[in-house]
């Protein structure tokens, strides 16, 4: 298939599901009270909500030199700089079009690296599986922290969305048919990359297995695994900073447990491939505001837009600075990692 007509079925795809969550999201929302919510919003925090962020990304982008730095061979050591640029990079292209900024990362580093693409993109993967990992172990904990409440937003958030897919201008078995035809294609796509990849295939296989087992080599494990809660911990702040901007704290009582479970169960919105995770995002923080912590509507979601806005802007800027610094443009990274994925 011509990489440009996938590219374009698989942005199609990703914005209808994030603009059909973002209209579950919204749906019956008083927009001029989510309005005068933004506009009282306390200013003041938005400074340390940037720097907690920042300092999120370059835990995160030295975690990844550890990873890197456990790959087998004689390697140059990656450089703190060139990951970090990297990271933002994918960072940035994910918000245009999701999953290739997972790739657009590794292509960066590998092109000013030692390292091949395959073993870069293994370590990706790697902390991929690192991050599944650890998000179910603090899914864990929010169970362990409410209790039955979760099974009640669990019963309330599937009845809400069937009741809002029934709303729908089509009926359920074409929207199951319309589910399984695109499962179809995407099998079928796999299938014809696999088949016409042949050797090349099996050569990019050996380098993802070596830096997918670079999680098993890596020698400063308690640093891994210290970074690892770090990166957490910081989301946990960046969930809690906003929650004070928007005086839900005072309003509702919540605290940094309450931050916790939002920024899990967000998590599991933002892992969605819609763009950014506009829409999924969105819906479930709204349904886990108002339905596990009893926050009215429209200040949940003057949440949701707040923070997943302010991200995608800071992520735009950060993104746009590291191509400055890697001396590169959008469009050259996006097609080195289209090149790279073909």
């Amino acid at each position: 298939m011509n990489p440009r007509l996938k590219t374009a079925l698989a942005l199609v795809g990703s914005f209808a599901l994030g603009g059909g969550l973002l209209w579950l999201a919204l749906r019956g929302v008083d927009l001029s009270s989510v309005g005068t919510a933004l506009a009282d919003a306390r200013w003041g925090w938005a400074l340390p909500l940037v720097l907690v962020t920042v300092a999120s990304h370059a835990l995160r982008a030295w975690r990844w030199q550890l990873l890197l730095g456990a790959m087998p061979g004689e390697h140059e050591r990656v450089g703190f700089g060139n990951a970090f640029a990297s990271l933002l990079i994918g960072y940035l292209v994910n918000q245009a079009a999701p999953r290739l900024g997972e790739v657009a990362r590794a292509a960066n580093l590998s092109s000013r690296s030692d390292h091949t693409f395959s073993g870069v993109f293994g370590t990706v993967v790697a902390e991929r599986v690192l991050d599944v990992v650890s998000l179910a172990i603090a899914l864990l904990s929010v169970v362990l922290l409410f209790g039955s409440r979760v099974g009640v937003i669990t019963e309330r958030f599937v009845a809400g969305t069937m009741a809002a897919l029934e709303a729908l201008p089509i009926s359920g078995t074409v929207l199951v048919l319309l589910l399984a035809a695109s499962g179809a294609a995407l099998l079928a796509l796999a299938w014809f990359a696999f088949a016409r990849g042949g050797e090349k295939v099996r050569g990019v296989l050996m380098g993802f297995k070596d830096g997918l087992a670079s999680l098993l080599r890596v020698r400063q494990r308690l640093a891994l695994v210290g970074s690892t809660l770090g990166i957490w911990v910081l989301y946990g702040v960046m969930t809690y900073i906003p929650l004070a901007l928007l005086g839900l704290t005072d309003a509702y009582g919540l605290g940094f447990a309450d931050a916790w479970a939002l920024m899990n169960l967000g998590a599991v919105g933002m892992s969605l491939p819609s763009p950014g995770g506009t829409g999924s995002y969105h819906y479930i923080a709204v349904q886990t505001l108002v339905l596990l912590l009893g926050v009215a509507q429209a200040p949940a979601a003057a949440y949701a837009i707040l923070t997943h806005a302010s991200q995608l802007v800071l992520m735009c800027v950060l993104g746009v600075i590291a191509l400055v610094w890697q001396g590169t443009s959008f469009r050259a990274v996006t097609r080195s990692a289209r090149d790279a994925s073909a």
